[in-house]
């Protein structure tokens, strides 16, 4: 048996979805080998035994059939399907689905008619105008394709920002590595990992110890290294693997533990601001501490080893080195030069920021009624096992028909599973919902004799993203008349590298929104991220209220999902007060009853 790499395993699974798309093979099938790939992804145990024992089928969602073809690709480093259906099309085929508004059917289309097989291809046929002649294009297609080409290849540079929810797993296993390094005192993630961006372009690592050189050690012999980079006196720098990641770790002393991991956390704007607030307390701050500057003495770079230095000052804690400044500390999520400084000098920050241990219900979630990969019962008995005390049953509505959205005779099927696993599974409420669709012309996706009789409605928009600013505003407003849309789902649409958020005037909607007692969503599918921090902070602003959701599709995105809506919403400042799933059940129906 060859040596098991996961990532390459999750890779082909995705890619042979994705021919099958290209090909035109039906959406359940596409999905089977997407959610095999989540499964492989997300392992906590090591691949080998599970093939080598034949125990693949006991994972959700891996049949026989998908089972083979990874044991085959194990064993040989090929699968055979794969191979086919891949020399049916050009070698950089598949870069062509990483362009917004270019679905698998246009894609093949462009192929097919046009020879087009690869980004490069796409931006000369679109620059030639040959692709508006072709049936369903037209020039405003061709437009929209050669604007998200520039998306597309940022995407695909290495050297562009990854999105977070892909750096963020490997950053904390490294974190973990790290602090079972001999002699380490204290280890942390830094940068934007840290203030949580919703992309990074490197991992910053800081630990303290008496000694770095057997940290350093430890740390190239990380499983995922591919490459150690550099070390030197206090840093050390390597390559990752699967994501093609630099990771810079930084030991000091623990007496500069505080002040590096300050420094090394950012954000740049916000340090400047510091540091001009240093200067006029005669003080000067630097990853090597915080010091007292001698009487008209100039502040330099590098003056932790100035002589101009007057007296290093006790940090033993970022909070001590804000106390220095008369400042709050601020959390490493608002270190953005956003007023936070401001608030901390006025000692008006949010000291209730909302966290993990606030959330009393998951909100938004979908399970194999419709594109999930684990059953009701499954996912039910996984949310109670987590802490929620309530579990919103949220499907994809009819029109979604590729997403297994439900007609209206399977929703009211569902009902009676619901009101079963309630009766089955004991100490957790499940309420009944839907995602629904805002359609083109902003109705919701059922009637709403049949909508007023659920406890929870999204309604989101799923296609159609291409609509104009006017159009999508209208849109949006439209939705909102609807007394039962109770919460705003993934607002603007966008996925994180891939698609652009929809043009919408945001600040007339949320206005909209605050008036008609709408909730808005902050959904935390490392995709979507949405809303946006600065859309949050413009919400909260209006007095509107969020939804921290999951949008789980699997028992694994129910905690693994949750800390990038976190994310999101702390980044936003949202307190606890500000969240509806901080409440218990009664209280969070009666906050969607309000309007």
């Amino acid at each position: 048996m060859q040596s098991v790499d996961k990532a390459s395993v999750v890779k082909a699974l995705r890619d042979l979805g994705a021919y099958l798309q290209l090909n035109g093979e039906n959406a359940f099938k596409v999905r089977a080998y997407d959610i095999a790939a989540e499964r492989i992804a997300g392992l906590s145990e090591e691949l080998g035994p599970l093939v080598a024992e034949k125990r693949l089928t006991a994972l959700p969602g891996i049949g026989e059939s998908i089972a083979k073809k990874i044991e085959e690709f194990v064993s040989t480093g090929k699968m055979e399907t794969l191979d086919t259906i891949r020399a049916q099309f050009p070698p950089k085929m598949l870069e062509l689905m990483t362009v917004p508004e270019l679905g698998p059917k246009k894609a093949k289309a462009l192929f097919d008619q046009l020879g087009v097989g690869s980004l490069d291809d796409l931006e000369r046929a679109c620059r030639e105008q040959k692709v508006r002649g072709l049936k369903g294009f037209g020039q405003k297609t061709e437009e929209k394709l050669l604007a998200g080409l520039e998306i597309a290849r940022r995407a695909a540079s290495s050297g562009g920002r990854k999105r977070l929810g892909d750096v963020r797993p490997q950053a904390e296993a490294l974190l973990e590595w790290v602090k079972q390094a001999p002699g380490v005192i204290r280890a942390s993630l830094g940068g934007s990992v840290r203030r949580q961006r919703e992309t990074v372009a490197d991992v910053d690592l800081i630990a303290s110890a008496a000694d770095a050189a057997p940290v350093f050690a430890h740390f190239q012999k990380f499983p995922l290294v591919a490459e150690v980079l550099g070390a030197g006196e206090s840093k050390s720098s390597v390559r990752l693997k699967e994501t093609d990641l630099q990771v810079d770790l930084r030991v000091l002393p623990d007496e500069d533990f505080a002040s590096a991991l300050h420094h090394f956390t950012g954000s740049k704007a916000h340090h400047i601001k510091l540091r001009g607030l240093a200067l006029e307390k005669g003080l000067t701050i630097s990853e090597w501490g915080v010091f007292r500057m001698k009487d008209g003495a100039v502040a330099q770079a590098g003056v932790a080893r100035h002589e101009n230095a007057e007296a290093k000052l006790p940090v033993r804690t970022e909070a001590d080195l804000y106390a220095l400044l008369g400042m709050q500390e601020v959390p490493p999520e608002l270190r953005e030069d956003w007023g936070e400084i401001e608030a901390a000098l006025e000692h008006r920050l949010p000291v209730d920021l909302v966290g993990a241990q606030h959330i009393r219900g998951n909100v938004h979630s979908h399970t194999t009624w419709s594109d999930g990969a684990n059953s009701l019962e499954e996912m039910a008995r996984a949310a109670k096992a987590l802490g929620f005390t309530y579990f919103t049953v949220t499907e994809h509505s009819q029109t979604s028909g590729y997403a297994g959205g439900l007609t209206l005779d399977r929703l009211k099927a569902q009902w009676d599973e619901i009101d079963r696993v309630s009766e089955t599974v004991k100490g957790i409420r499940l309420l009944k919902g839907i995602e629904s669709d805002i359609l083109e012309d902003g109705r919701l996706d059922y009637p709403d004799e049949v909508l007023e009789q659920l406890d929870v409605v999204i309604g989101s928009i799923h296609q159609r993203h291409g609509q104009d600013e006017a159009q999508m505003t209208k849109r949006v407003l439209a939705a909102f008349d609807n007394p039962f849309l109770h919460i705003w789902g993934h607002p603007t649409g966008r996925l994180i590298n891939k698609r652009e958020p929809a043009p919408m005037r945001m600040e007339e909607i949320l206005d909209k929104a605050a008036k008609k007692g709408v909730i808005v969503e902050v959904n935390g599918c490392p995709d979507r991220m949405d809303l946006a921090p600065e859309h949050v902070r413009l919400a909260l602003a209006r007095g509107l209220k969020l939804s921290v959701s999951t949008d789980a599709h699997s028992v694994n995105e129910l905690s693994a999902h949750l800390p990038f809506a976190l994310a999101s919403a702390r980044k936003g400042w949202a307190r606890v007060g500000d969240v509806v799933n901080t409440l218990d059940a009664d209280g969070f129906l009666g906050a969607l009853r309000q309007r």
